[in-house]
């Protein structure tokens, strides 16, 4: 169970699609900003997802290349997907961030260096802010799930920021 799997079932379930169609969809919405997904694993796993019976394949006609298979969901395809949607929404989330190693060290620094690496980490958080902020401006037509993924991005950023804020507070108290 991952959730490239369910990546794959909720664009077949939109509408039929070739594998490549599926990568380019994924690109094209950029899913992999949000969730652990490869684009070059996608087909792989639609031809394993086929094997498994939660997808099936029609060859189709290709106009001037070759035919093509072009993949639809399954019952046993849906009853995967409302499974993987419920295992999703049910577990816990981690919120795992890299620079958490940075934090936990910068008291074995010089102060100046350490107060460096603060800036550096709140330029960085201001600079993935204002790409959401950029790349939510460039598509103004996305659907509601993707705006509510936009806002949720936005918040953490935003949040992220004042805990740094505070952080830097107390780190310069403590020197």
């Amino acid at each position: 169970m991952s959730s490239i799997d369910l990546v794959i079932l909720g664009i077949v379930m939109e509408k039929p699609q070739s594998a490549y169609d599926i990568q380019k969809d994924v690109e094209y919405h950029h899913l992999s900003r949000w969730t652990k997904i490869s684009v070059p694993s996608i087909y792989r796993k639609v031809l394993q997802m086929n094997e498994q019976g939660y997808l099936e394949s029609n060859i189709v006609k290709g106009d001037k290349f070759a035919d093509k298979a072009v993949y639809s969901i399954t019952d046993k395809g849906r009853a995967y997907f409302g499974q993987l949607m419920k295992t999703y929404a049910s577990q816990k989330v981690p919120l795992l961030f890299d620079f958490n190693v940075v934090i936990t060290n910068l008291n074995k620094m010089d102060r100046e260096k350490a107060l460096d690496l603060i800036k550096k980490l709140r330029d960085n958080l201001t600079a993935s802010a204002k790409s959401i902020d950029e790349y939510a401006a460039s598509y103004p037509d996305i659907p509601l799930g993707g705006k509510a993924i936009f806002e949720q991005q936005r918040l953490l950023y935003q949040s992220l920021l004042e805990w740094l804020d505070k952080f830097e507070s107390q780190f310069r108290g403590s020197l």
